[in-house]
């Protein structure tokens, strides 16, 4: 008999000891890797079954494998589950008793432990470093790694040891995330030293989850799409908002609906945070209202809804947060209630969170003089931000000193400001990502995986087929353009591409249409070669026109660092380009067309405008079409709507297609659809008709 490869090896362990007979996307790939020997570094989104990739190797490997956590609450749930399943295993952290943390390190030291979990701070001990080294350590697994970067969005200095304690070790490692752009795993191998890492970007796939964003002008049309989530998704579920104030009011709002509410925010005590989590998690609070506060370690899988009240800083914190829904696999939604003047609530938390050299310097003087950070904010002169930069800044300061061994006030502050700055353009970066993620009209599932993989990309995501863009939802249906019309779309497009981010849909408008205003004429905007090329168009036309490209993704919008709320300037997508080129003949939502007498016109409006059934829906057929459809979402995980939503069934019911050809023109049954139900839906079809 041929001996066992190491897949087989952990295909047999992955169903002796934990039960399971597959893989999920990515997991075998990452396991191979870790018992191997080969580093790793992998971004499997939150609920993808990461920890079972180290798990799994470790069970198979002679010797025990570290793995590093700033979840204290996490790694005591992983250090139970593997405790309840023969494995030995413990957890050594600050919430410890000094007895409980002896035993732990004496096992560790005897080489009892397969696993044993660590919290960053504990490598700050020499001797629990010195007690690592000498054990017989197998592998480093790195759990939340981009920690470890200051390039990432939840830089931790103690992550800082890691590079260090993987020298002494001299043990293959692993770094696993959840979010983690390519710039960022790089630094991730860098820091940690790892030799010719696997890249692994994988898990973006949750065919149980639908993204969505619901564009909201104020707070009642917040409030109203809230409660059309809680009507149609409903409880368990987590309303995430930027600041205590805005929990607190959105905490009101869902106590005034009925449901068990609580809130979570830092302004509450440590006794106050754990109740209400204690509560949340054993289903004595329905939903909760957020600030990331309430973040990492997160572990409840029956969360049918996460909401977004206001627009995070960037999409790893967004995706990391939406991604705590439907981890059970039943149909979930992550919504994002995007308002575009909340946008500057996070320019404000960037100005906050990144001091300029003058402060610094300001901020190092009074340290100097002994002013506590009370006075160190009343000092700083301006708005709520300034306070906030200063309070940053001796924060930053304090750490550095302390570290160098200097004294405040010493000499230049001891801060690299050039990297400093690079921090606030990533940081504006980062919110410029979330802002194109919030207007973007492509499949949601394809920016996040494409703004996450990169050159680690093992496959090209097209449509999910599950997000709001691919389902429809709020989005017009495009339809073919004359040769005039895709004139106008060309020439709209290159007086973009020649402003480039420097302009919003007025100015534009104004270009494009040959306005003589002042803003124009100052500007020497009237020298372009697109100035009065739409001329034939009102101002109003050529709006809308701009709009609609925008929501085809052919044009992006973005923020204005320091700009008044809401303002954003248009820019040119990589679609967009193309369209401009004459690459590609989009199908756009335009008002207008051909005359709908013409064939050519009944054909285009009956794809750009359902119509009512000439004959009402058989209601048996469609009672069995409905059973068919859920039946078919639970066998998939999906919700139902993703199958198919009512108003094709009611179209199935009425017109009872007896063929694949004229299944195909019932509106909603495209060719993917057809592919994958077609044989299914004509045999339900094919049924008896209702008597009549």
């Amino acid at each position: 008999m041929l001996p066992e490869t190491d897949d087989e090896r952990l295909c047999r362990a992955l169903h002796e000891r934990f039960g399971f007979d597959r893989f999920r996307p990515g997991q075998q790939e990452a396991a191979s890797a870790v018992y191997s020997g080969r580093d790793l570094v992998a971004v499997m989104p939150t609920g993808s079954g990461k920890s079972l990739c180290f798990q799994l190797p470790a069970l198979l490997l002679d010797g025990t494998t570290v793995v590093v956590s700033p979840l204290i609450a996490l790694m005591k749930d992983q250090v139970d589950g593997l405790k309840s399943r023969g494995v030995a295993a413990a957890a050594v952290h600050s919430g410890l008793g000094a007895a409980e943390r002896a035993r732990a390190e004496a096992d560790l030291a005897a080489g009892r432990l397969r696993l044993v979990y660590v919290a960053p701070e504990r490598l700050a001990s020499a001797r629990f470093g010195d007690a690592l080294v000498r054990a017989r350590i197998a592998r480093l697994v790195v759990d939340e790694a981009h920690c470890i970067s200051q390039w990432g969005h939840d830089f931790r200095p103690d992550y800082g040891r890691l590079g260090d304690l993987r020298q002494r070790l001299g043990a293959p490692a692993a770094a696993f995330t959840a979010t983690a752009t390519p710039e960022v795993r790089a630094d991730i191998a860098r820091q940690l030293h790892l030799s010719n890492p696997l890249d692994l970007v994988t898990g973006f796939e949750r065919p149980n989850l639908t993204l969505a964003v619901d564009p909201c002008r104020s707070r009642a049309d917040k409030a109203r799409a809230l409660d059309r989530l809680l009507r149609e998704v409903g409880p368990p579920g987590i309303v995430y908002a930027a600041t205590r104030k805005n929990v607190e009011m959105w905490a009101g709002h869902l106590e005034a609906r009925g449901l068990r509410a609580g809130r979570y925010h830092a302004g509450l005590g440590d006794a106050e945070r754990a109740r209400v989590q204690d509560d949340f998690f054993a289903g004595r609070i329905e939903a909760i209202a957020a600030t990331n506060a309430f973040g990492m370690g997160v572990d409840k899988s029956d969360l049918r809804f996460v909401a977004h009240a206001d627009v995070p800083g960037s999409l790893e914190a967004y995706y990391q947060e939406v991604g705590r829904a439907g981890r059970d696999g039943l149909p979930a939604r992550g919504v994002l209630l995007f308002g575009a003047a909340d946008v500057r609530t996070q320019e404000f938390f960037l100005a906050g969170s990144n001091p300029s050299p003058a402060v610094f310097r300001q901020v190092w003087e009074l340290l100097a003089a002994g002013a506590d950070d009370a006075a160190i904010e009343t000092a700083a002169a301006g708005d709520a931000a300034s306070g906030m930069a200063a309070a940053t800044a001796a924060r930053l300061l304090r750490r550095a000193a302390e570290r160098l061994g200097r004294s405040p006030g010493s000499g230049e502050p001891p801060i690299d400001f050039a990297a400093q700055a690079d921090k606030a353009r990533r940081d504006r970066a980062r919110l410029d990502t979330m802002i194109r993620y919030a207007f973007g009209r492509g499949c949601r599932t394809r920016f996040v995986y494409d703004y996450f993989a990169g050159a680690g990309r093992g496959g090209a995501v097209l449509r999910c087929g599950t997000c709001d863009v691919c389902l429809g939802w709020r989005r017009g249906e495009g339809r073919p353009l004359d040769d005039r019309e895709f004139e106008r779309v060309r020439i709209a497009l290159s007086a973009v591409a020649r402003l480039p981010a420097r302009f919003g849909v007025e100015r534009i408008a104004q270009v494009l249409t040959g306005s003589r205003s002042r803003e124009v004429l100052d500007r020497r905007l009237d020298r372009l070669p697109t100035f009065g090329r739409l001329a034939e168009l009102k101002i109003d036309e050529v709006k809308a026109l701009l709009e609609v490209l925008v929501d085809a993704a052919l044009l992006e919008r973005r923020g204005i660092e320091g700009g008044r709320p809401g303002a954003f300037v248009l820019a040119l997508s990589s679609e967009g380009a193309a369209v401009m080129r004459a690459e590609h003949r989009p199908l756009l939502a335009l008002p207008g067309g051909e005359d709908p007498a013409s064939p050519r016109g009944r054909r285009g409006a009956a794809r750009s405008r359902p119509s009512p059934p000439e004959t009402p829906p058989d209601p048996g057929l469609l009672g069995r079409l409905k059973a068919w459809r859920a039946a078919e979402a639970k066998r998939r995980r999906v919700p139902a709507y993703v199958i198919f939503h009512d108003s094709t069934l009611e179209a199935l019911a009425a017109g009872r297609p007896r063929d694949r050809g004229t299944l195909r023109e019932v509106k909603g049954v495209g060719s993917a659809k057809l592919e994958a139900y077609g044989e299914e839906l004509l045999k339900v079809l094919a049924g008896p008709a209702a008597e009549t």
